[in-house]
């Protein structure tokens, strides 16, 4: 029995009409499973690149869902901080409206110094402009650093407040709280020496050192001389300021007028009484311009000069009560007599 042959596959080879022909012979299992080979090849690397694509989109999928977090996180701390910021803002405005409002009363407040120390700054009490200046200065100073060091040279007090306004424009970055508080420390300090600047005011113009007449031209002195009537030696309880028929006679002091009157010694007379249990009376007066209750201020008229009464011509009789006891006038007036 012959043995079955296996099928074989030629393929001729001709590379020209003078050229040999080359003869290929081929199983028929070689041809079938050449192709097949070549496609499970295919198949094996599309498969393979499939798998290392999905692992790529995978992680790329997890990079992304770790990425979108991060992201979201961000956008919340954003949010929040975005929040914050808004209620700092808020906060510094409502601060900044507070020391506006704190600015404005403060410029008042030394609005009303200003036109006390212009109306006072004759007085020889130098102490009082001195003491509010230096509270304003000395505040500036803390406030405005060596900005404002000049402020303490200068003896005005706006000036001053000046000198704290432009240190606190040109600071870097003010601490609102700290510059609120020493606005306050400022206001209190300013108003605490306005209230003692015109306590010691009130108590300058309430004591009666002032001449109350344009002469200062004593004719007969406080004390023991003859009297002029009697020729015999009579206590003179006050001094005696010789002028002419119509001359103003002022207020030696602020006060109030407690008494007027005429009497036959006296003549026409008016008693104002003063701080510290102080009393001034103006004896011999042609005219009364004051009544009982009037407030008089230093320097106001508040008669005219004549010889009413017990008076030998023309004079004012200017006497001082300090508790009910007569003291030596010139020891309280302001200026030496004139010889």
């Amino acid at each position: 029995m012959k043995r079955a042959r296996n099928p074989r596959w030629s393929f001729v080879v001709m590379r020209g009409a003078d050229k040999t022909v080359k003869q290929f012979h081929v199983s028929k299992r070689s041809v079938i499973a050449v192709p097949a080979v070549l496609a499970l090849t295919v198949a094996g690397c599309i498969a393979g690149m499939q798998l290392k694509s999905a692992s790529e989109l995978s992680q790329l999928e997890r990079q992304l869902s770790i990425q979108a977090e991060r992201n979201i996180q961000a956008i919340a701390d954003k949010d929040a901080s975005i929040v914050e910021l808004q209620d700092e803002i808020t906060e510094l405005s409502r601060k900044s409206d507070e020391m506006k409002r704190q600015m404005e009363q403060l410029g008042q407040l030394e609005l009303k110094l200003k036109r006390f120390i212009d109306k006072y700054g004759s007085t020889n009490d130098t102490t009082t402009q001195a003491d509010i200046s230096s509270d304003v200065t000395q505040l500036s100073l803390h406030i405005g650093g060596t900005h404002s060091r000049t402020a303490g040279s200068h003896a005005g007090l706006v000036s001053g407040s000046n000198y704290m306004m432009a240190a606190l424009a040109v600071e870097a970055s003010p601490d609102m709280n700290a510059i609120s508080d020493m606005i306050d420390t400022l206001e209190q300090s300013v108003e605490l020496s306005l209230i003692k600047a015109q306590e010691r005011q009130a108590a300058i113009d309430g004591y009666p050192s002032s001449w109350p007449t344009s002469s200062k031209r004593v004719s007969s002195s406080y004390g023991y001389r003859k009297d002029p009537f009697t020729g015999k030696t009579a206590f003179h309880a006050g001094i005696d300021i010789q002028g002419k028929h119509g001359d103003y006679v002022l207020s030696a002091a602020n006060g109030t007028v407690s008494e007027t009157g005429s009497d036959s010694s006296m003549g026409r007379y008016i008693v104002i009484d003063h701080v510290g249990d102080l009393q001034t009376i103006y004896m011999h007066l042609k005219q009364i311009d004051a009544e009982e209750g009037d407030t008089v201020v230093r320097g106001e008229r508040i008669g005219l000069m004549g010889s009413s009464g017990r008076s030998t011509g023309p004079h004012l009789h200017f006497q001082i009560m300090q508790k009910s006891e007569a003291v030596n006038p010139l020891k309280f007036l302001a200026l030496v007599k004139e010889s």
